[in-house]
């Protein structure tokens, strides 16, 4: 059990898989629905129910892979071996998802986009759930705990970057942004370098985090699976910061999924002014604001300033966006510089997932990180699922013509409504939620100092 201070490029280099992960998911939920039904002709319903199936496939996969990572034991440990192979696998995804063939029928469009993305889901459930309970174990001291989610936290922002800005960047540098040769040969080229620091940044993690994966040397008899998912499942602990996280994340994912339609269609900006002058500020304050979240983390506890921060950014959201005059790039600036601030704080809610496998050590006496982590991204990837589904629903009943330069002005109010109060509301009910986790930080101490304790008994036995 490691209590040791980790060194920073430890730290750095765990952390930097994140950066190819996240430039992943955030290329897809920005760019690929808008890209599939404006260029490749999907419908917008069947898109999101091709993206939907693809999500719940990832959501039901992760505890299985949480699960193998937990009884994985080899000479590169039980979670680095997934983290490589996961990461070769996701950079051919997603090279094929933003290359596909071409189709002239709806289904031949939607088998095409639901094929490749399930695959790309597979490849993102084998690399991030052993890599994300790789960092839970990466050190027992809580504070240590919360500083390497700080870098994971930061390189996933890194990767939102990636993600996020490659493909707006190379669209503007074509010229001619509504030319449709030109967005396909942007978004081709992104996909080509987002699958590249996907393959670099796993390897990389790889090398770095050799000899910090555990395994034990004679395992112990463990739960049978499904029974063990069950228990967890009964966690009423655990159950409370799940099911806050997966509405905040219902909200995360409305947000990324119709923010293009939002800024084009209700303030009339350009997709490269979009990306270039609200995203992208909005991740470098969520970026440098993680070393504040750090710090008053340790000062006065995870608890609060989770809180506080979830639920001002959804206070925000449902005030001011729907308020936006056209054209303007000031309001919406302003308004991401405060709501990046407020989002750095969901690095704490990781860290305290970590404190909940302490707990469930402390009662069963099995380390079951890999089936916690697992039935978390579980929890958030339904969330996305259904986020994904119902924003393709709504863009058809909102009245949203695909392939039209222009929409109506009552379509772009009811898009306004949808990213203001429909995103704000989830953030806010995710947060009120979170005020019932019971898991104090002085009962977390209390119970990490009889792991300690029992852990040094079976060592000396």
């Amino acid at each position: 059990m490691n209590q040791t201070k980790l060194k920073l490029p430890i730290k750095m280099g765990y952390g930097l898989a994140e950066t190819g992960i996240t430039a992943v998911q955030l290329f897809t939920q920005i760019y690929l629905l808008k890209y599939y039904t404006e260029i490749v002709g999907l419908n917008s319903s069947l898109a999101g129910i091709a993206l939907s199936i693809s999500v719940l496939w990832d959501a039901v996969s992760d505890p299985l892979m949480g699960r193998i990572s937990d009884q994985t034991h080899s000479k590169w440990g039980r979670r680095r071996p997934f983290i490589l192979l996961g990461g070769i696998l996701l950079s051919l995804a997603v090279l094929l998802l933003f290359s596909p063939p071409h189709l002239t029928t709806q289904i031949g469009k939607f088998s095409y986009l639901l094929t490749v993305y399930l695959f790309v889901n597979t490849a993102m459930t084998i690399i991030s759930v052993p890599h994300i309970a790789l960092g839970g174990e990466l050190s027992f001291e809580r504070n240590e705990r919360t500083s390497v989610f700080g870098w994971r936290l930061f390189f996933s922002n890194i990767g939102m970057l990636v993600g996020m800005i490659v493909p707006a960047a190379i669209l503007q540098s074509l010229g001619d942004e509504s030319s449709k040769e030109n967005i396909i040969l942007s978004r081709t080229t992104a996909g080509e370098i987002v699958s590249l620091v996907i393959l670099v940044s796993s390897i990389i993690t790889f090398l770095v985090t050799k000899g910090k994966d555990q395994t034990e040397k004679k395992p112990k008899q463990t739960i049978p699976f499904f029974k063990a998912f069950l228990s967890v499942l009964k966690n009423k602990m655990f159950l409370i910061l799940l099911f806050a996280f997966i509405i905040a994340t219902i909200g995360r994912t409305f947000n990324s999924a119709i923010a293009l339609y939002y800024y084009e269609y209700r303030l009339g900006l350009k997709e490269s002014l979009v990306v270039i002058n609200i995203l992208l500020p909005f991740f470098l304050v969520l970026l440098f604001s993680i070393g504040f979240w750090v710090w008053i983390a340790k000062k006065i506890g995870k608890k609060i300033p989770a809180f506080l921060g979830v639920f001002g950014l959804g206070l925000l959201t449902v005030i001011v966006y729907p308020l936006f005059p056209y054209g303007e790039l000031r309001p919406p600036l302003i308004a991401a510089f405060v709501g990046g601030i407020c989002a750095g704080s969901i690095l704490i809610m990781d860290s305290i997932l970590t404190d909940v496998v302490d707990y469930d050590e402390f009662k069963t006496g099995e380390k079951r990180e890999g089936l916690y982590f697992g039935i978390w991204k579980m929890g958030v990837k339904f969330s996305q699922a259904f986020g994904i589904a119902i924003t393709g629903f709504l863009l058809d009943i909102i009245g949203f013509q695909n392939g039209v330069s222009t929409q109506s002005p009552e379509v772009g109010f009811r898009l306004a409504m949808i990213f203001g109060p429909g995103v704000g509301f989830f953030f806010i009910l995710g947060s009120l939620l979170f005020l019932f986790f019971p898991l104090s930080d002085t009962k977390h101490i209390q119970v990490q100092r009889i792991l300690l304790k029992r852990n040094q008994k079976g060592a000396k036995v």
